[in-house]
């Protein structure tokens, strides 16, 4: 049957059916571009498709509050799945990769992240351990009374298997935690509002606190490219801060948008990402 590479809005998602998926992969984009996730990646993500993959690209609005995007992003991923199973039964796919429990450790459920879309990746990582941990025991001291409560706020009636990664690899494409100077291009304007209080939540320093704090992260590939200083102190300090051990790490030739491309993009980067959901599968 033949692939055929194209989007159709299921829930508030961008879903490219294949008619025979050997596992299913969610995109979160960075800021701006993590808005039309499907025209930015388009190139990546029909690359990934041709594999064999689904492809799930999850739009967002830009926000300084991190929390409520994590939490968004994913808070419908059953009704999802059932959306999609529904849509390829229609179409004559094959459908039973999107009844599985993506937790059980089938390891055909994926998550990459470009930019900014890694940081909410990282967020959903931390939140995995709140369906048998308080949240108390996740995030500690790490964040302020504010967290605590938007994030308790959000979780209502949530199911946690719906905001859990457990048992989901991911790809972290230049990662950037940074802060709100990312999403101002104008240093003194974004010193300003640092000034009054106005950043990011959680901050660089908060993000980094609750990921030295987890025994998550185990299941990831991390991709930096040598011309972007964007997204080189993250990098380095996932490096040096994570088991680089079990971590599948490249450093290819580009810049921070080198995962951007619409009709052409990069190969090279292209056959890496498929390596590394290769690798991650196999990684029992």
């Amino acid at each position: 049957m033949k692939a055929d590479f194209r989007f159709l809005p299921l829930k508030y998602s961008w879903v490219a059916i294949h008619p025979q998926p050997i596992g299913v992969v969610n995109i979160i984009g960075g800021a701006f571009f993590g808005t039309f996730p499907t025209v930015f990646y388009r190139y990546l993500l029909q690359k990934i498709f041709e594999k064999g993959y689904t492809i799930i690209a999850l739009p967002y609005r830009f926000t300084f509050r991190h929390w409520s995007v994590a939490i968004g992003l994913v808070r419908e991923q059953e009704a999802l799945r059932q959306a999609i199973s529904a849509e390829a039964q229609r179409r004559g796919y094959a459908h039973h990769i999107y009844e599985e429990d993506p937790r059980s450790g089938t390891r055909n459920f994926f998550w990459l992240g470009h930019s900014l879309g890694t940081k909410y990746i990282a967020l959903l990582e931390l939140l995995t351990d709140l369906e048998t941990k308080s949240e108390q025991e996740v995030l500690g001291d790490c964040v302020g009374l504010d967290q605590y409560q938007e994030i308790e706020k959000r979780l209502q009636q949530i199911d946690f298997k719906n905001i859990s990664l457990l048992n989901q690899p991911s790809i972290l494409m230049a990662p950037a935690i940074t802060g709100i100077e990312a999403a101002i291009p104008f240093p003194a304007l974004a010193n300003l509002f640092k000034r009054f209080g106005i950043d990011v939540k959680p901050s660089v320093d908060q993000t980094y606190c609750l990921i030295r704090g987890s025994r998550l992260f185990s299941l990831m590939g991390l991709i930096a490219f040598d011309g972007d200083d964007t997204a080189k102190p993250t990098v380095s300090w996932l490096r040096k801060n994570l088991s680089s051990k079990t971590m599948p790490f490249a450093e290819l030739p580009g810049k921070h948008l080198t995962p951007l491309g619409y009709r052409s993009g990069d190969p090279i980067l292209a056959n890496r990402v498929i390596e590394f959901l290769q690798t991650l599968a196999a990684s029992l």
